[in-house]
């Protein structure tokens, strides 16, 4: 196969997908819209969004430790069984706990988060200092944003436990919702400047 006729089979490759997408592009707009919309409400909801998600991660660790916890004693013989079993048994008394004390998880959450952002915070700047790769000042700049985000989340637990994790869960379904608004559109600007029409589009 020459080089032309491969590019030309590629080429009809990528068109032949792009209209694939392009034909749903509205539904990839929408989806991005209602993550936008959603992600709105749950900022603005902080402390409730923060109380759901400690409940729904406690029913998961609920679920998850009592799955341990039958499967160490389907396969008793094994030699982590009493591992796995003790595993089992943490995990549904954290998931209990969560469950029945929501405001304490979002504390622990919250302080457990902390420690890792300082922790990540450190690691990451000196390692930036010390072996100054190719743009390390964009590392060492966000380790720095990492460790003072830690330094305020453990300083300030009793306020910030009862939002922060909402916040969060907020700001990644808005950011995550921009994505999916910037493909959809992105591919449907690009599917015009290819000249793609709806026959090609019903065609996909």
């Amino acid at each position: 196969m020459s080089n032309a006729s491969f590019f030309d089979a590629a080429r009809s490759r990528f068109r032949t997908g792009l209209a694939e997408v392009d034909r749903k592009w509205g539904w990839y707009l929408a989806l991005g819209i209602f993550l936008t919309v959603l992600g709105v409400i749950a900022s603005g909801m902080a402390v409730a969004t923060t109380l759901l998600s400690v409940v729904i991660l406690g029913w998961i660790l609920l679920g998850a430790g009592a799955g341990l916890v039958v499967l160490s004693f389907l396969t008793g013989r094994w030699s982590g069984f009493l591992l796995s079993l003790a595993a089992g048994i943490l995990s549904i008394i954290a998931g209990a706990t969560m469950l029945s004390h929501p405001v304490s998880g979002a504390v622990v959450i919250t302080l457990m988060l902390g420690t890792i952002l300082i922790a990540a915070g450190i690691y990451r700047s000196i390692g930036s200092i010390v072996m100054q790769f190719p743009n390390w000042g964009w590392s060492l700049v966000s380790g720095i944003v990492a460790l003072a985000l830690g330094l305020m989340l453990v300083r300030n637990w009793l306020s910030t436990s009862l939002y922060f994790l909402g916040l969060v869960v907020g700001i990644d379904l808005i950011l995550h919702g921009f994505a999916w608004i910037t493909f959809s559109t992105r591919v449907h600007r690009l599917a015009a400047e290819m000249g793609i029409t709806d026959a090609d589009r019903r065609a996909a």
